[in-house]
């Protein structure tokens, strides 16, 4: 039985690829099969409370690896495990249904998922709807009308009749956040919450998540390209590369101390107010390179700036038994 002290979430060496046809000039050819290794053995775990950020560039498998974690994308290999039970494609149907209960996702951009056409009654609503889980109307406006006032929308009744198109992009997603909220969800996940809204308004929605963090318990995974914001908001980080984690740790750890060049890298371009505290940038050359061919040894040896001959020939793998602190480089001492 699962404990307090037991991880709500638990991802083990999960993979998810991709297979790519070879066409018919592939086959005449004898080319072999490829695919597009999107998360390439990918392991952490997440408690209960805890905000983890994952983060990393466009393509490093974030976003990928949200959707595998909410079962919404079947992985090639190795599994899920949330609230000491499987999420997978597979599962029954009610299994399923009771597991989406406690696991909820926050997507980027308010301006696509909520539906125009409904008004912000029928899209935060919806949900209690979908699982039947209350008694009378009057029940189901009651808990619209809370979850609505949690999420920062006051006074909530004058927010059940208007439509999406007469709100701004701060307080849409203020509605997305309520229509997360309404099944009282153990799990959120969060994919680039902030990146759509404008400046002023981050750090507003990133503190109405702490908050209902804090109030309700509730585990949040914080997926962002933004290292600056998730270091004001979580309580540890892992980074992502090319399919895999290369350092994971506290947040304070990570971003005092950096041991992988790539965290390094992006940790340098974060702007800081005081110019006397500012530090020297490593611009990284090229880009991520393709997923369908990793490069040999470690897959940031083409961009890494101390690169050996030895990160051309070994693939350096996060050691579990290093301690809360944990990075993949043959260079870390």
């Amino acid at each position: 039985m699962p404990t307090e002290a037991t991880p709500i979430l638990e991802v083990i060496h999960l993979k998810k690829h991709y297979p790519i046809g070879r066409g018919i000039l592939g086959a005449l050819r004898s080319i072999p099969d490829q695919a597009v290794k999107a998360i390439d053995d990918v392991s952490f775990n997440l408690k209960r409370g805890e905000i983890l950020g994952l983060v990393g560039e466009s393509g490093s498998g974030k976003s990928t690896t949200a959707l595998s974690v909410l079962g919404l994308v079947p992985p090639s290999a190795g599994s899920v495990q949330f609230d000491g039970e499987a999420v997978a494609e597979g599962i029954k149907s009610k299994k399923r249904l009771a597991l989406r209960r406690k696991m909820q996702m926050i997507f980027q951009d308010p301006y696509e998922t909520l539906n125009p056409r409904q008004t912000i009654y029928q899209i935060v609503v919806e949900p209690l709807e979908v699982h039947n889980i209350t008694r009378n109307k009057a029940e189901k406006k009651q808990r619209v009308i809370d979850v609505l006032s949690q999420a920062g929308l006051k006074p909530p009744e004058n927010y059940l009749q208007r439509y999406p198109d007469e709100l701004s992009g701060g307080q849409r997603q203020r509605v997305a956040i309520a229509a997360a909220l309404i099944l009282q969800p153990q799990l959120l996940v969060a994919d680039e919450p902030v990146s759509m809204l404008d400046v002023s308004i981050r750090a507003e929605i990133l503190n109405l998540l702490r908050q209902l963090r804090d109030e309700h318990q509730i585990s949040i995974l914080y997926i962002t390209h933004d290292l600056a914001t998730a270091g004001f908001f979580t309580d540890r980080i892992a980074v992502m590369y090319l399919g895999r984690i290369v350092e994971i740790g506290p947040t304070a750890e990570i971003l005092q101390r950096p041991q992988h060049p790539y965290t390094k890298a992006l940790i340098s371009v974060i702007p800081v107010p005081n110019p006397r505290l500012r530090r020297e940038r490593v611009l990284l050359q090229g880009e991520i390179p393709n997923p369908i061919n990793i490069p040999s040894g470690c897959r940031f040896n083409p961009r890494c700036p101390i690169a050996i001959d030895d990160c051309r020939k070994i693939d350096p793998q996060l050691i579990p038994e290093a301690g809360t602190h944990q990075t993949a480089c043959i260079r870390v001492k």
